[in-house]
């Protein structure tokens, strides 16, 4: 069978957390789910898989038409994600049309998250919940037979009479060394670029699964677990090098806590010099999972830029969402990270339930004052399943529910995802419009950022990334 993964083109974007501004034009990634997926099935079994990726090529729907007639795949899978769920069911609809005996499976969060929904949308014929390297290759190995199919587990399927069937939940994988090293010449790799980056072309790399910390407006467990599990320091060296050896200049590790373990970390670094292998990377972490002697190998092995989850600049918020830190650990990481010449990124959150504007405020001087490299504003939104999801249900506010329910039983351009806080929704974008333009368009950050700037394609982009805050709106 063919097989082909499609990472649809982005018509119908909803907007949630961000301004739109922030959203646009700001690079590509690619699509690490639907490569892994596709090199298990190169690599498991006889069956051929494909990746497209719509969005890095620029393609339009007809193009996209017109590459499923030219490869004519027995299944298509897509990620289904809750902001590109539309342009994920408007595709398969498009695809049901050219050949109606193509089969569509959806997986990802949305399809985690609301199973029984996605299964029920036309054109939808398989879901796929939860982790799906095992579980998409052992349903393409039964597809045949629904009988076959009934014994996959982690899956959604609508059987020769349309009735849905639902298998027991898969465990999560707990090796994850098992898998193997995904292919990144299945999409065009050179293409990825972030204008955040030091050194296009990039990619990700995701080394780690699970997060065991408490954050009431995450929902990281539910899709990762809480048990952390990594691929070996080995593994994940040789796959820096594979990407070193395809001309691939930076790598964003999406890890959820790159330095959880604090051995696996020096490891991975260790390993790195040993080699010599040079190429820049970043990572995410906490604040309370670094120090200096971490901090300064991290830097020798390469890593250029950390990540860091703040969330809040005052002692109530960061008790809202149950961060687990204080503002003196913030604090420290942050110039830690300056001293060993790292750059910092800090991921900010406004509007928590309960607070105040003063307080939002305050988080906004606070980020001003950690000197951060960059810093990522967002309004906080209750995903659900979070924690804080549950809190609203269980003091009977059903309205968040029916809002993300609804939304998940009939998609529409028009769901506006709901606040929780103190103010309407359209405040909280205005406070972070204004939480952008306050840290970006100091005069003595700009300078800085323009003495850092290497050559002309970085200045470029960071201009324009800079005129699209400045114009706006307010």
């Amino acid at each position: 069978m063919n097989i082909l993964f499609i990472n649809p083109p982005l018509q119908n974007l909803i907007q949630a957390e961000t301004p739109k501004f922030v959203t646009t034009d700001r690079g590509y990634n690619p699509p690490m789910g639907l490569i892994w997926l596709a090199t298990c099935i190169n690599a498991w079994t006889s069956h051929k898989a494909l990746v497209l990726d719509t969005q890095v090529e620029g393609m339009s729907y007809e193009d996209v038409k017109r590459k499923v007639r030219e490869i004519n795949p027995d299944v298509v899978g897509m990620a289904a994600l809750t902001f590109t769920l539309l342009d994920s069911l408007n595709l398969a609809k498009a695809i049901k049309e050219i050949n109606p005996c193509i089969k569509i499976v959806f997986g990802g969060p949305h399809a985690t998250m609301f199973p029984n929904e996605t299964i029920r949308q036309p054109n939808v014929d398989i879901v796929v919940a939860g982790e799906g390297e095992k579980t998409f290759t052992e349903l393409i190995e039964n597809l045949h037979s629904d009988e076959k199919l009934r014994q996959v587990s982690g899956i959604y399927f609508k059987n020769k009479e349309g009735r849905v069937i639902v298998t027991p939940p898969k465990p999560f994988i707990q090796n994850l060394d098992e898998l193997p090293m995904p292919d990144r010449t299945l999409t065009p790799y050179k293409k990825y670029y972030s204008v955040l980056s030091k050194a296009n072309p990039l990619t990700t790399m995701v080394t780690s699964r699970g997060c065991p910390y408490l954050c009431t407006f995450c929902d990281r467990p539910q899709a990762g677990g809480k048990t952390f599990r990594a691929r070996s320091a080995k593994l994940v060296v040789d796959e820096m090098e594979s990407c070193k050896q395809l001309g691939i200049n930076e790598i964003l590790f999406y890890d959820d806590t790159w330095t959880l373990n604090r051995r696996r970390a020096k490891e991975i670094c260790d390993e790195i010099l040993s080699r010599k292998l040079e190429i820049i990377w970043d990572c995410r972490t906490r604040v309370d999972s670094v120090d200096e002697e971490l901090l300064k190998l991290m830097k020798k092995a390469g890593c250029e830029r950390i990540n860091f989850g703040v969330e809040s600049g005052t002692v109530k918020g960061l008790q809202t969402v149950k961060k687990g830190v204080t503002i003196p650990q913030i604090e420290k990481a942050f110039r830690l990270c300056k001293e060993v010449g790292m750059d910092r990124l800090g991921y900010f959150i406004l509007g928590l339930p309960g607070e105040t504007k003063e307080e939002m405020l305050e988080t906004i001087r606070f980020a001003k004052k950690l000197k951060p490299s960059f810093c990522h504003f967002t309004v906080f939104t209750p995903f659900p399943e979070t924690e804080v999801w549950r809190d609203l249900l269980s003091q009977g506010n059903t309205s968040v529910m029916e809002a993300w329910k609804k939304y998940a039983e009939n998609p529409t351009t028009a769901f506006d995802p709901p606040t929780c806080g103190l103010y309407p929704k359209e405040e909280l974008f205005k406070m972070c419009e204004h939480a952008y333009k306050s840290f970006y368009f100091r005069p003595r950050y700009i300078w800085q950022e323009v003495l850092k700037v290497r050559s002309v394609g970085e200045f470029t982009r960071k201009a324009a990334a800079g005129m699209k805050i400045l114009l706006s709106p307010s």
